[in-house]
């Protein structure tokens, strides 16, 4: 996974709450331990705040900024982990359609990946940035890399290219655009539907999928 950009500004106040947090936790943590007179032994240093900031930190980091209980949200950036699926229609050999598309977005608060996945080939995402619903277009952009695989046609060779996915008001789609670099010189179309939040095997997730891909 690799660090992305987004225009959330609880990028600006989190790790300060985190930071005050780590102090009140050490300050009461020591206040207890005095209070019930135990001697924390020479080998075993009590948690400081450093200690506490990174304990706190890696929770947030994974678990907190995602939950949500309505009206209030830890973190304005959207969460899109999980598995979609969807198709994508390029302009490759004046026009082809590529139906079973899997999408694998890994996230946490502060890294991403973005996988996608069809029968002849495998992309990865080098960087990204992941926008609210307060801009202009919410949703994914990102750089990636593709390599075929051995089942693809001899004409497809390694590539990179640029992918920008505006997530629907429900967060439940995916729909945008991509086009790839100098070498390949393609673009194209493509939606996803998301069908689970965590990571399934292609053949589940096409079964769960099935009555979208049919649809669009």
């Amino acid at each position: 996974m690799h660090s992305y950009a987004t225009d959330a500004k609880d990028r600006e106040t989190i790790l300060l709450w985190i930071a005050t947090l780590a102090v009140v936790a050490t300050l009461l943590l020591n206040y207890l331990l005095k209070v019930l007179n135990i001697e924390v032994p020479w080998w075993l240093d009590a948690p400081s705040v450093m200690g506490f900031y990174g304990l706190f930190y890696q929770l947030f980091d994974d678990v907190v900024w995602a939950l949500k209980f309505e009206p209030i949200r830890f973190s304005n950036i959207p969460n899109l982990r999980g598995t979609w699926v969807g198709v994508i229609r390029s302009s490759y050999q004046n026009g082809t359609e590529t139906r079973g598309v899997i999408l694998y977005i890994r996230q946490t608060w502060s890294k991403i990946s973005v996988e996608i996945e069809t029968e002849t080939s495998r992309s990865k995402s080098t960087m990204a940035a992941v926008y609210t619903q307060d801009s202009s277009e919410p949703g994914l952009k990102y750089e990636y890399t593709n390599e075929p695989s051995a089942r693809s046609p001899e004409t497809m060779q390694p590539h990179r290219g640029i992918v920008n996915l505006v997530l629907s008001p429900d967060r439940k789609t995916l729909k945008g655009n991509y086009f790839t670099s100098r070498s390949r010189q393609t673009y194209g179309e493509m939606v996803f539907q998301r069908v689970s939040e965590q990571h399934l095997e292609r053949s589940d997730a096409l079964q769960k999928a099935s009555s979208f891909i049919e649809n669009i």
